[in-house]
């Protein structure tokens, strides 16, 4: 019994040094984007043509190469991506981010605006 007490609380031990290693290595996956912008790339896992948005320019189109083509992102922000037709709304918020957004959202974006949706 007091092996297997022992083996039990050794697990548990390992497993809570281990948890945090692994959320602090998924933050760490996304790259750098300023504050107050939110990056997009037209590949996924941050790849292929970037562009920066940035809250103080307000609402923008995406541009052609990134309409209906974001395959990633990187938000340092609050943003509402949009979608005209037909008309969708997505909330971002400061910290959220994307490596794979091409099969999502990402592939209907029409256009980025400031604050919340």
């Amino acid at each position: 019994m007091k092996i297997r007490s022992w083996s039990l609380a050794a697990a548990l031990a390992l497993t809570t040094l281990l948890l945090p290693a692994q959320t602090a290595s998924a933050q760490a996956a996304a790259p750098p984007c300023p504050d107050g912008s939110v990056c997009f790339w037209s590949g996924e896992g941050f790849g292929g043509d970037y562009w920066e948005w940035t809250a103080r320019s307000g609402y923008r189109d995406m541009p052609p190469n990134l309409h209906d083509n974001v395959g990633s992102f990187v938000a340092n922000t609050r943003a509402c991506f949009i979608n005209w037709d037909p008309v969708e709304k997505r909330d971002v918020f400061n910290g959220d981010w994307r490596s794979q957004y091409s099969g999502d959202f990402g592939g209907r974006i029409d256009g980025v605006g400031t604050g919340a949706c």
